[in-house]
């Protein structure tokens, strides 16, 4: 275990990624989209996205290695097309905002609403901020139902979802809003 950031480096440049250091305590490791917090008392990390727990693996740089393609992998399969994306999120925006336009609706319950709109059973909240990612890159946030604009949480972050680019800068927002496009 002591050998875990030699090993982790080596793992990751086999697949063409440079692993940086975010933090020492907890030791936090950002690998591409995905970081890895580690726990060397217990000898396990958590692999995230956007600041959500998406997996687990033994502290072992090959383990981890192993566990980051798949949640990527799986993120990538489960991703809504930008157009079903902005469908769903459109519908499930209407059917919160009560026919309000404009009005604020908390992230945290547009996920499921969105999940149901697409037809799917399941659906994250990694899930969702990954496809809300996809839709900025490929269609950006203006949808015919308008502009989307996300308000930023103040106050605890429970009660909010880290939304990062793909370097993972980003902040806690509260609430999205749908507002008529200028």
């Amino acid at each position: 275990m002591q050998r875990f950031a030699a090993d982790l480096r080596a793992a990751a440049a086999e697949l063409g990624l440079v692993p940086r250091l975010l933090a020492e305590r907890p030791e936090e490791w950002r690998l591409g989209r995905l970081t890895v917090v580690v726990d060397r008392r217990r000898g396990s990390a958590q692999i995230r996205f956007a600041r959500t727990a998406v997996a687990r693996a033994r502290c072992d740089a090959a383990e981890v290695m192993r566990a980051w393609r798949r949640v990527l992998a799986r993120l990538e399969r489960e991703s809504l097309d930008a157009a079903a994306f902005a469908a769903a999120l459109a519908k499930a925006y209407a059917g919160l905002a009560s026919g309000r336009a404009g009005a604020p609706v908390a992230l945290l319950a547009l996920v499921p609403a969105v999940g149901a709109a697409a037809g799917r059973r399941r659906y994250s909240r990694a899930q969702f901020v990954w496809d809300l990612g996809r839709l900025r890159s490929e269609r950006g946030l203006v949808l015919p139902a308008g502009r989307i604009a996300v308000d930023v949480a103040t106050g605890t972050p429970g009660r909010a979802l880290w939304i990062e680019d793909e370097t993972g800068t980003g902040q806690y927002y509260r609430t999205l809003r749908l507002v008529a496009a200028p």
